[in-house]
């Protein structure tokens, strides 16, 4: 008696391999700037405006959201004499669930683009 074992696809599974943490890495950084943006525009809707200023100054890049205006971080977290108005934070939180949907996303399809 004999057994045979023939093993298809073998060649195209190590590349899949090889080349698995560079599409990572891609998929991690479209998925952060997608998430970025996400949450720099709910930071912007959170914003108390008196001049738009501080709204309009809010960016997102790939990793950060960033407010440019000078006196960002006191509205964020307060002042002895002046009560924090958070608008970062809970961008952040409210967003959470959303980032996690797009990284999971962006993975997801990277390797199923690879495995056809």
């Amino acid at each position: 008696m004999s057994l045979s074992l023939e093993l298809r696809g073998w060649e195209e599974f190590r590349r899949f391999l090889r080349d698995f943490p560079s599409r990572v890495k891609i998929a991690i950084e479209e998925a952060s700037e997608e998430a970025s943006k996400l949450i720099a525009q709910s930071a912007k809707r959170k914003a108390p405006v008196r001049t738009g200023k501080l709204r309009d100054s809010i960016r997102a890049s790939s990793f950060m959201v960033e407010a440019r205006v000078p006196y960002a971080a006191y509205v964020e977290f307060g002042t002895r004499k002046m009560e924090a108005q958070p608008f970062l934070r809970p961008a952040i939180e409210e967003s959470i669930p959303k980032v996690r949907n797009i990284f999971r996303t962006k993975i997801e399809d990277m390797i199923r683009s690879r495995l056809r």
